[in-house]
């Protein structure tokens, strides 16, 4: 196989089987919902255990207080931004890039949270629940390659606004921020000269906090993930150098390795790169990528 029959050089998605791990994590955060009805109908405490309490937490918490949702309507609004963000980042970046971006988005999000409290008015019944911080790290991945493309949302549910992904982003962040300044970080303090805006029962519900962390954790994921594909493309575009039948029998690698083995290594890692993009190469694996074209030079 050559390099140009590979589907990055030629544009395209390759064919993927199986379930999407968007579709995975969709199942989970439907399953845990289902789970919490039957427990509002029978009182039997049966998902306390996944939410993440301000004091006295266990460790799984941090993770687990994601898949809780305290409506429907919470649960709706999540899982929509998880279909539509998620499919993004996993058909652009990979299935691991996909699980790094959500998890981290969780977790980091979940600590600014916590943070957000400390010194402030602690206490047990004070719960964090909802994938909200993955799906703003998500979002921030997915929309950041295309800040000028027009995206159409339904206010409401049935009233189509278009807009940039450019002003989107921003719009959400300046919500994000006015909320977490101006209500939950007031609201989780007793001040006497910074109270909130409004009545703090009215921000109590939103965790403006969990979403900057999203926020952040989509931001560093997105540079990270420009440089290493920059450098995965530096990569292939030394190896995407044809040769000729003459040359490819007298050139011989630096370490005295035959070309046709050089070559056939380097279509192991370049097929992998196709099947699930560059960053689902290990660290070893990089660095066997650029020892073998420096080899070819």
């Amino acid at each position: 196989m050559g390099i140009g029959d590979r589907a990055y050089m030629r544009n395209t998605i390759p064919f993927r089987s199986g379930i999407s791990a968007t579709a995975i994590v969709l199942c989970l955060i439907v399953g845990f919902y289902l789970v919490d009805l039957v427990q509002d109908s029978t009182r039997i405490d049966l998902t306390t255990w996944a939410t993440l309490p301000e004091i006295n937490s266990a460790p799984w918490q941090w993770f687990t207080y994601a898949f809780i949702h305290y409506s429907f309507w919470h649960l709706l609004g999540n899982a929509l931004g998880l279909w539509w963000l998620g499919k993004v980042v996993e058909d652009h970046y990979g299935e691991k890039v996909f699980y790094l971006t959500l998890g981290g988005g969780i977790i980091l999000g979940a600590f600014c949270w916590w943070l957000t409290g400390v010194s402030g008015v602690r206490s047990a019944n004070h719960i964090l629940i909802g994938i909200s911080g993955g799906v703003y790290a998500l979002m921030v991945m997915a929309l950041l390659d295309r800040l000028d493309q027009v995206i159409t949302l339904l206010l409401f549910f049935f009233i189509p606004v278009n807009i940039k992904a450019r002003w989107l982003l921003i719009t959400l962040l300046a919500i994000t921020l006015l909320g977490w300044g101006f209500f939950e970080l007031p609201g989780r303090h007793t001040w006497t000269n910074w109270s909130p805006a409004l009545d703090w029962a009215m921000g109590t519900s939103l965790a403006h906090s969990a979403h900057l962390g999203g926020f952040l954790f989509g931001w560093l994921m997105w540079k990270y993930e420009k440089q290493t594909n920059q450098a995965g493309r530096d990569a292939i575009h030394r190896m995407s150098t044809p040769f000729d039948d003459d040359s490819s029998t007298s050139l011989q690698p630096k370490n005295g390795q035959k070309i046709s083995q050089v070559r056939a290594e380097l279509d192991a890692l370049l097929d992998k790169i196709s099947v699930k993009g560059f960053g689902s190469l290990t660290e070893s694996e990089k660095r066997r990528l650029s020892e073998l074209s420096d080899q070819l030079k």
